[in-house]
């Protein structure tokens, strides 16, 4: 599977009437293929100005690292590590970042930045579903 235009406009759709139920005020969404690259992103008139550089770089680290940006947080604190250890720029351990994983193989990465970081990774999660459940 790999990321269509209609698949995410059609994901990012259901995304909108759930995140329209909650009583957040806005996000930044960006998604990446397997390789770190952007190929949808969206700053919602509400959203912080920095969720649009966080989003980013929470989708490519998912995306890259193959692990969810919470995972890498983890790892970077468990072996004492820097993100600066790790080649390439545009990391972060900031959660919100997950990996599209689809029977096994990560296709790309979500990342949502502008609420509280558990929030975030949550409707990276939803957005996900969505995703996979109108795969093509």
């Amino acid at each position: 599977m790999v990321l269509s235009e209609q698949n995410i406009i059609k994901a990012v759709r259901l995304f909108f009437e759930y995140f329209n139920t909650t009583s957040e005020k806005g996000v930044t969404i960006a998604l990446c293929d397997k390789t770190g690259l952007i190929v949808f992103l969206l700053k919602m008139k509400n959203a912080p100005q920095l969720s649009y550089n966080i989003a980013k770089a929470k989708a490519k680290t998912a995306a890259i690292m193959r692990v969810s940006t919470r995972d890498f947080h983890t790892r970077l604190i468990n072996e004492n590590l820097k993100i600066e250890d790790f080649a390439g720029s545009a990391k972060t351990g900031l959660t919100g970042g997950i990996p599209i994983t689809v029977d096994g193989e990560c296709i790309g990465g979500i990342g949502i930045s502008g609420c509280k970081p558990d929030f975030d990774e949550h409707l990276a999660y939803k957005l996900c579903e969505y995703l996979i459940e109108n795969k093509e």
